[in-house]
């Protein structure tokens, strides 16, 4: 029992390093989100294949070549969702397989992770869904932009491990952004004239929450046969599915300005004189802000 409480702590502790050096989008740390899946969710993982095996679409699925590898190979007219696919999945941070990176890494340090083929489709398949999440509702890698994707996708299909990982990294974003209540209110005020921040100590919690509640509003992505929509065009896609970009993630997306705003001033305090005017400058000409309400 003491064994396991310790492993799990160091699960946690290791994940709450890689999310503090800002590397949970690395392939170096895929495996480390499989562990923390494989270690909690062990029960729920059969619980879920067991009910995405009840629908009609399964058995084509498990046949399928996976969505990512189809769309990287194939040609789409400009448009549609493939092309729109394939320009998503050639970004630096959606390029390489981590899935399958992290599924060797793992297995190298643990022979526990010889995962039979079909876990490992349904895993690639699960991984799949959390980069549709990214696509269609404009969330980018960052912790504000992850826990917005995992909030969405628990409303649908609950892990223990996804809800602690939101946790830490909430947790994390509160020592981050929030560490020194005061401090954050003396920096609102102090920048006041150049940025307004709107940011608060529930802005992170509340985030999570609202994309909650929006995917329990929306179909289950993993569900949906990608496959034969790649030709259709992508609004008429969203259309079909009831996405709404913009609007389902509105909060997420005003709270993204909000974290850019601070994020610049805590860079801002790092900076020597001479750098702190270049920067300033670059806001100016940026954002257009006149030089004599500069502090």
């Amino acid at each position: 029992m003491i064994e396991r409480i310790k492993y799990e702590s160091d699960l946690l502790k290791r994940w709450f390093a890689a999310t503090e050096a800002n590397t949970i989008n690395n392939e170096g740390e895929i495996d480390l989100v499989l562990e923390i899946m494989y270690h909690f969710d062990s029960k729920s993982n059969k619980k879920l294949l067991k009910k995405f095996e009840k629908l009609d679409y399964a058995k084509t699925f498990f046949e399928q070549e996976p969505l990512r590898d189809v769309v990287l190979k194939g040609t789409f007219l400009r448009g549609t969702l493939g092309a729109a696919l394939k320009d998503f999945w050639s970004q630096p941070n959606y390029s390489k397989d981590l899935v399958g990176d992290g599924l060797e890494a793992a297995k190298k340090r643990d022979e526990k992770y010889n995962v039979t083929e079909k876990e490992k489709k349904f895993w690639s398949g699960i991984f799949m869904e959390h980069d549709l999440i990214h696509f269609f509702f404009h969330l980018d890698t960052t912790t504000v932009g992850e826990l917005s994707n995992l909030g969405f996708t628990c409303a649908k299909s609950y892990r223990k491990s996804f809800f602690l990982i939101m946790l830490v990294s909430a947790i994390h974003s509160f020592f981050r952004y929030i560490r020194d209540p005061i401090g954050l209110l003396i920096l609102r005020w102090n920048v006041r004239k150049v940025h307004s921040i709107k940011f608060s100590i529930l802005s992170i919690w509340k985030v999570m929450w609202k994309a909650y509640w929006v995917g329990k509003k929306r179909p289950w992505l993993l569900s949906i046969d990608w496959h034969s929509k790649l030709n259709k065009p992508l609004h008429l896609v969203e259309e079909e599915l009831g996405i709404m970009s913009g609007a389902d993630f509105s909060y997420y997306h005003k709270l993204e300005k909000e974290i850019a705003k601070i994020n610049w001033w805590l860079e801002y305090g790092k900076r020597t004189p001479y750098q702190q005017q270049v920067l300033v400058h670059r806001l100016v000409r940026n954002n257009g802000i006149p030089f004599k309400i500069l502090p």
